[in-house]
């Protein structure tokens, strides 16, 4: 009969690593934060008014973007009731993210917004990217158009690729490493991710725009 020793305590565990069997481990999970939002449909109206207008006065700015509109970074200074509550709103997001993840610890320093418009017609999308110098990052969704069909199942869809090094090199039964993971969003809903998190988005095969609206958080610490 084969024998189990006593095993010393483990040490480094944090809140999102958890057990999955009492002798098997999941360490270096990954939080994303998925939240719909109810009775959006006013703010949503007067959000998609005010990137259309800057969409029709302004310039693209080409960043992530193959295709499409995207707006300089300073939307929450657009002013406005919608604009002040999307900000309410991803705060909220962040701040229970925070209590999830922290384990009791909270952040010291200054926390940081910055937010942009996307704009998205028939063929336009995002390629594979991430949001350096930043904790968090996510999208708040205004107007996501037509949804995915038969023909076009991914259309408009954010995908997350496995940010794990490597894990693609090796296959086992279940293929629980390198596997993407996407969401088909709707409007009022926002994702929240570590901003390190490799992510894009398929082209958008609908006939209606699509209007997003990403942002960052960062944390600048007291000196």
């Amino acid at each position: 009969m084969a024998q189990t020793s006593k095993k010393e305590p483990l040490t480094g565990m944090q809140s999102t690593d958890y057990t999955l069997e009492p002798d098997t481990l999941v360490w270096w999970t990954t939080p994303v934060l998925r939240r719909s939002f109810v009775n959006v449909d006013a703010v949503n109206q007067e959000l998609k008014e005010l990137v259309l207008e800057r969409a029709a006065n302004t310039k693209n700015i080409p960043k992530s973007n193959y295709g499409g509109w995207h707006s300089d970074e300073d939307l929450l200074t657009w002013g406005g009731e919608a604009i002040a509550q999307l900000q309410q709103w991803i705060v909220s997001a962040f701040q229970d993210l925070t209590n999830i993840t922290g384990g009791g610890q909270v952040y010291d320093g200054k926390v940081e917004l910055n937010a942009w418009a996307n704009l998205n017609r028939r063929g336009d999308y995002n390629i594979v990217h991430t949001h350096p110098a930043c904790v968090w990052s996510g999208v708040y969704y205004v107007e996501t158009g037509d949804p995915p069909t038969a023909e076009h199942p991914k259309s408009g869809v954010i995908e997350f690729i496995d940010p794990r090094a490597g894990v693609e090199m090796v296959a086992v039964p279940g293929m629980p490493f390198s596997q993407t993971k996407s969401a088909a969003p709707n409007s009022g809903d926002i994702i929240v991710f570590p901003s390190w998190l490799k992510h894009f988005v398929h082209p958008y095969w609908g006939e209606g725009e699509r209007i997003s609206i990403a942002f960052n958080i960062r944390i600048r610490p007291d000196l």
